[in-house]
């Protein structure tokens, strides 16, 4: 195998985060007397993190820190209600284990609650990343550059695996090889006007990495 090191996104990519998501977003737009979106809508929001996601769902309301913060408290109660991993999933990690490479999860989501929420249901990962305060945000490349020189493997070595166009342009800015599912909160025919390289099941994960 070509790869050492093999990064994951989370939400829509290793676990399905979307029915929590989508509570916590309607939970808050409620509060302030806006009317709830659809999960589709949800799922067409994210990416770009959980304020651009409210930005999104609210049409740009002028108290969006307050519907934040509400979203946030509500959240940090409430990340792993109905979130459950993908099918084989599981398999597609224990492959990697068996194959010793390094496994991390790297994320827009809040690392407070990305952490507890990835040990919750996986044990295999190395590392997970985050967002906090000072971390530049995928699809900027410069964090997942010092994470390929600190674990000393070639760019051509390491894989990100991701379920939008963020984590596309992601591998693109940061010249690594990239892998969309289409099995998360992006359809086939979306992902594919970024990239042939597209998987429809964890299963074809493994095929892809075999």
């Amino acid at each position: 195998m070509k790869y050492k090191m093999i990064l994951f996104d989370l939400d829509g990519t290793i676990l399905n985060t979307i029915e929590d998501l989508h509570h916590a977003c309607n939970f808050a737009l409620t509060q302030y007397g806006l009317p709830s979106i659809t999960v589709e809508q949800t799922k067409q929001y994210l990416g770009h993190g959980i304020r651009q996601l409210l930005l999104f769902a609210s049409q740009n309301d002028d108290r969006i820190e307050d519907i934040l913060k509400c979203f946030k408290t509500y959240y940090a109660k409430h990340f792993n209600v109905f979130t459950k991993t993908y099918p084989n999933i599981e398999e597609v990690l224990t492959y990697c284990q068996k194959k010793r490479l390094i496994l991390g999860v790297y994320t827009n989501k809040v690392e407070d609650i990305a952490r507890p929420l990835v040990l919750a249901h996986f044990t295999q990962f190395d590392f997970i990343f985050g967002e906090i305060d000072g971390r530049k945000r995928k699809p900027d490349p410069t964090f997942l550059d010092c994470l390929i020189r600190k674990y000393q493997v070639q760019k051509s070595e390491v894989l990100y695996i991701g379920d939008s166009e963020v984590d596309y342009e992601l591998a693109k800015n940061a010249q690594i090889d990239g892998l969309c599912v289409s099995y998360g909160f992006r359809n086939r025919s979306v992902l594919l006007q970024l990239t042939d390289q597209v998987v429809d099941s964890p299963l074809e994960i493994l095929k892809y990495l075999e």
